[in-house]
């Protein structure tokens, strides 16, 4: 298309990964006329915010995007980053969604009747519609004093980190000890690298309890259905790191009392830092014990409701191996001085954090997080999916993004609907 030329659509969602594809499932069931735009290929974030060696931490059957559950020969193993990819786009080809790879959004801005939206080639496009699907991370969140740290020590998000083999040679400080900064110290360490890693306050997740995966007790037990109306505290929901686990290997524990043991030095959370010395908070050891805790509070939880229900379960209900108290040893230092740790890599698997300024439109809050109703806004028009607790646990995850994706499929249909 001519650099600077102006086109007309009804409906348009921007982002062609699960909650994007999920939205344009349920317009073209009702036939209702929109297109997708998507910055790279179709579950682009899935392919360039991962590292190879990334797994779903929800087993198979919790994969079901509307109209195209698994169901494959595993329902109790984990889709890979490349097999995650690939279910992304035979969904896409599934419904013959109508997407329009290699575009990206600049800005988007409210026009009389409906938005402008600038895009990276010089075009524009006018639409009455809009449904913001851009992902549920956001962007990298890297502290500010990581920019007076000594320049020869390589620093990168979790969300650049691809392999052991990227990196260069020396040790490795993994900042961050939730599903991903404990997977990737994981790899790391049994990769040969020698490993520091910061512990925060994300908790522990069992990979199995009593014969079955954790993903379905927690199903099973109301988890993936808490929504904003049932919560103490929505930013905690939203906000907090995610336990560790792992789908690696077929699924497995995360101990990071283990990874101590076996020669990962676990130190407490990084608080700050300059040239080639970080601070860091001497309490690891009341963390440590929070995380472990974490567990156990979950497993009275399960074994609670097994007797209320009378299920039959396996008799082993045991969540910890027997040999790791008292891991790490020693005291926890308040600094550590990279060189001479050695350390020549910094991985900050330190979350994400939303910038919507391209959207020219007071539609934030206080935290950059879209102001919405289960992704409708105060801007007839423009909609919002696939957050983090967007309306509910699952608004951001395979088994779940669909239900929000029916609730704005509808209202847009039925306020924006043009058929085909």
């Amino acid at each position: 298309m001519p650099s600077n030329s102006t086109e007309s659509h009804n409906i348009v969602i921007i982002g062609a990964g699960p909650a994007g594809l999920a939205t344009s499932y349920f317009l073209k069931q009702s036939n209702v006329d929109h297109i997708i735009l998507e910055r790279g290929g179709v579950g682009n974030t899935w392919d360039t915010e991962r590292w190879d060696g990334f797994y779903l931490v929800n087993p198979n059957w919790a994969v079901r995007l509307p109209g195209f559950h698994y169901v494959g020969k595993e329902p109790e193993g984990y889709l890979s980053k490349i097999e995650t990819i690939q279910y992304l786009q035979d969904y896409a080809k599934h419904f013959d969604a109508p997407i329009r790879t290699g575009v990206r959004v600049k800005s988007i801005e409210k026009t009389g009747d409906g938005y402008l939206l600038s895009l990276g080639s010089g075009s524009v496009i006018d639409a009455r519609c809009i449904v913001v699907a851009t992902g549920a991370f956001g962007i990298p969140k890297i502290p500010d004093y990581s920019a007076t740290l000594d320049n020869s020590i390589i620093q990168l998000h979790s969300a650049a980190y691809k392999n052991s083999q990227s990196l260069n040679d020396g040790a490795v400080l993994v900042v961050g000890s939730g599903q991903s900064g404990a997977q990737i110290a994981e790899e790391l360490h049994e990769a040969g690298k020698i490993v520091f890693l910061s512990v925060g306050s994300a908790g522990r997740r069992p990979r199995r309890y009593r014969g079955r995966d954790s993903s379905w007790w927690n199903y099973r037990m109301g988890a993936f259905d808490k929504t904003v109306e049932n919560v103490e505290s929505v930013d905690d929901a939203r906000y907090s790191a995610s336990s560790h686990t792992s789908g690696a290997r077929g699924g497995h524990n995360i101990y990071l009392r283990q990874m101590a043991k076996e020669g990962v030095t676990l130190v407490g959370r990084v608080t700050g830092g300059e040239g080639k010395t970080l601070s860091l908070n001497t309490d690891l050891a009341k963390i440590l014990m929070a995380v472990d805790e974490h567990p156990s509070t979950w497993k009275q939880s399960v074994d609670a409701y097994i007797e209320e229900h009378g299920i039959q379960v396996q008799s082993d209900n045991t969540i910890d191996p027997p040999d790791i108290e008292g891991w790490p040893k020693g005291n926890a230092p308040s600094s550590l001085n990279l060189e001479q740790a050695g350390i020549t890599t910094i991985i900050w698997s330190t979350g994400f954090k939303y910038n919507f300024d391209w959207i020219k439109l007071p539609i934030t809050d206080e935290h950059d997080y879209p102001i919405q109703r289960r992704g409708v806004t105060k801007y007839p028009g423009l909609y919002f999916m696939g957050l983090q607790w967007m309306y509910g646990s699952k608004s951001a995850q395979f088994i779940g993004v669909g239900e929000d994706a029916e609730y704005v499929a509808g209202h847009v249909a039925e306020h924006f609907g043009q058929v085909i």
